[in-house]
């Protein structure tokens, strides 16, 4: 009996992340690189895109030159993202955009053979919690965020970041 509701569950589960994910609208953000969002994005200024869902879970999605605006040509760009000095740095000027959160470290990761940081940041003021994700590819930080309200399920924030796709957009 247990096995039998267990697999009922488990089939209830699957099919609605399915469903969430068909209704969704992809952006593409570059060449080979875009996200979905739960209902179609604002464009915001130069390469952003957001949106709110009806239970207050803001998504959103942005494109900058980073090697570009501090001068790095990419092979130097390249040598220096994985540097958890770097990522610091990144996370310091991160910072003043969201100044009620409080983040954790900067975890430096492969995703697909590009690099990408992760960080987390909660805000007592705001009851919520911020999540982060940046890839960088050919010295461009593609930068992907979800801010939950406090009390909302992780479960549209994982679908979120689960959408965004490398290679064929």
């Amino acid at each position: 009996m247990h096995k039998y509701c267990f697999c009922l569950l488990l089939l209830v589960s699957v099919s609605l992340n399915l469903k969430a994910q068909t209704s969704w609208y992809r952006v593409k953000l570059g060449d080979s690189i875009s996200v979905a969002f739960p209902k179609m994005p604002g464009k915001g200024a130069g390469r952003s895109y957001g949106c709110k869902d009806s239970t207050g879970v803001v998504f959103a999605a942005s494109v900058s030159e980073i090697a570009k605006a501090i001068n790095f040509d990419i092979a130097t760009f390249d040598s220096v993202v994985v540097e958890q000095d770097f990522a610091k740095d990144f996370l310091e000027g991160f910072k003043p955009s969201m100044p009620n959160y409080n983040f954790g470290p900067v975890s430096i990761s492969d995703l697909t053979g590009k690099v990408s940081y992760q960080i987390e940041g909660k805000s007592e003021l705001d009851k919520s919690k911020v999540y982060f994700i940046a890839i960088f590819i050919d010295g461009t930080a593609y930068s992907f965020t979800c801010v939950l309200p406090d009390g909302k399920s992780v479960m549209t924030k994982n679908l979120f970041f689960k959408s965004i796709r490398i290679g064929k957009s």
